[in-house]
């Protein structure tokens, strides 16, 4: 008869009485996770207090915005609320209103200064824009140029492409290409035909290549008509009249009397 074989019980694992690795790390580190604790909450509060603060500072500057309506409290919000973004957008109304008083230095001056420090401002586009058409008012068709080139080439400035294709197209007529004049309005029509610039593209083509009517002397006066010779008066002995018809000639009009002379009035 087979024995079988004796059983015998080995234990999988030993339970472990000591503390883990994770734990030792805790009991080892306990105060630096204590101040690092610390430092998170201080620094999540001051996340809270510096946004609180911002946005406060934003929404002031917005209600200041919307107050400006004159170039002094618009310098003043320029100014006090830089850096801010209704700060920012002021510049771009302050230089409309410099352009507006005379000051066409200053405004160009104030666009270049915005365009250059907030590049990633909302009102970019914008601002690039009017300084384009106030560098073309003010002959400067090389740098107009070069700003109006950037909108069309800017995918994100697709809503004033339209409007600087316009302009671009002014420019080239004025200097006398008239290729690229046509090739502008081209595109403002075709490629947005949605815009209203769009029309006004289509009113320059209409007239680019016409030609400017040719001045001519004015016809010389008419002669003033000869003044008609009175016919003498008939001969009655000269007409042929039945027996005895006689004809009594008009008599002469009266001379107009003189006129009687103005009493005259003895000095003392």
């Amino acid at each position: 008869m087979p024995v079988d074989p004796q059983e015998s019980y080995v234990p999988l694992a030993e339970i472990s009485q000591e503390p883990n690795a994770f734990e030792a790390f805790l009991d080892r580190n306990q105060k630096g996770i204590a101040v690092l604790a610390v430092l998170l909450i201080l620094a999540a509060i001051a996340v809270v207090v510096y946004r609180g603060i911002e946005t406060s500072r934003q929404q002031t500057a917005g209600a200041e915005l919307a107050k400006a309506d004159d170039l002094a409290s618009l310098q003043e919000l320029t100014s006090k609320h830089a850096d801010t973004t209704a700060g920012a957008s002021g510049m771009v109304l302050l230089a409309n209103r410099q352009w507006a008083d005379g000051k066409k230095d200053e405004a160009i001056g104030t666009l270049q200064k915005f365009i250059a420090a907030s590049p990633t401002h909302p009102a970019v586009f914008t601002a690039k824009a009017s300084l384009g058409a106030k560098l073309m008012a003010q002959g400067k068709t090389g740098d107009a140029t070069k700003i109006l080139d950037e909108l069309v080439a800017d995918p994100d400035a697709r809503f004033l492409a339209p409007f600087a294709l316009v302009c671009l197209g002014d420019i080239y007529k004025a200097s006398g290409d008239l290729e690229k004049a046509q090739s502008s309005y081209d595109k403002a029509k075709s490629i947005y035909p949605e815009s209203g610039f769009a029309e006004t593209a289509t009113r320059r083509l209409a007239i680019l290549k016409a030609k400017p009517p040719v001045e001519i002397e004015p016809p010389p006066a008419p002669a003033p008509p000869a003044a008609a010779t009175p016919a003498p008066p008939a001969d009655p002995s000269n007409l042929n009249l039945p027996p005895g018809v006689t004809v009594t000639p008009a008599p002469a009009p009266a001379p107009a009397p003189a006129p009687a002379p103005a009493p005259v009035t003895p000095q003392p």
